[in-house]
């Protein structure tokens, strides 16, 4: 009777230790798969945050984005007009897309505040600092036809300037001056608008007081 008891101690214990080990290896199977998932998500993650490297507060502009200074179509990166988006960072962090890169320019001018301007290479289409751009003028179609492509390190510069006959590197005061004469036109358009406007309320007002005096005289 004593040794069918030990035999059947003997047995629990086997079967007791064989669920345990199976725990182990469910445990370490749970962990290398979640590490797998892990390592996928940072991956992707990496992948997603890609042109977004050179700071993490810029934005990817969408189909419905539209130019701050304009109210024109800021494009995505995968279109044609794409590489010429750029983007600004303001103090308060708010961020604001333009479709040229004048646009941005001017429209510090309307707000009398610089911002942190980020541009895109025009091969990668990944975002970087306009400070750190090397610029190209040239016959280059652009939204708002400025003709500037912006590019991360001279080689890329050199490589699209000897496929386009007349492109040049060039500083961004060329860029600032080109856009200064467009804003001082806009301004003096707006300007003559408010004066036609002014004057169509004044003539209005005269028209309305020649009839009450007709309508008094009669």
């Amino acid at each position: 009777m004593k040794k069918l008891s030990w035999l059947l101690l003997l047995l629990v214990v086997a079967v007791l230790t064989a669920c345990g080990q199976n725990d182990k290896e469910s445990n370490s199977d749970s962990g290398k798969q979640k590490e797998a998932v892990e390592t996928e998500t940072s991956d992707k993650e990496i992948t997603v945050t890609a042109s977004n490297a050179v700071d993490k507060r810029l934005k990817e502009p969408t189909e419905d984005s539209l130019c701050e200074y304009c109210n024109m179509k800021v494009y995505e990166a995968t279109h044609e007009f794409g590489a010429f988006s750029v983007q600004g960072i303001k103090k308060d962090g708010a961020t604001a897309f333009y479709d040229d890169i004048g646009c941005m320019l001017n429209q510090e001018r309307v707000d009398g505040a610089k911002m942190d301007k980020f541009v895109r290479d025009f091969t990668s289409k990944d975002w970087l600092k306009l400070d750190d751009a090397v610029i190209v003028q040239g016959d280059i179609k652009t939204p708002m036809s400025y003709g500037f492509a912006f590019f991360k390190d001279q080689e890329g510069a050199d490589a699209f300037i000897a496929d386009n006959k007349g492109a040049k590197v060039v500083d961004v005061s060329v860029i600032d001056e080109i856009a200064h004469v467009r804003y001082k036109k806009r301004m003096e358009k707006m300007k003559n608008k408010d004066s036609e406007s002014n004057m169509d309320m004044g003539s209005h007002g005269h028209d309305k007081s020649k009839s009450d005096s007709d309508k008094h005289n009669h």
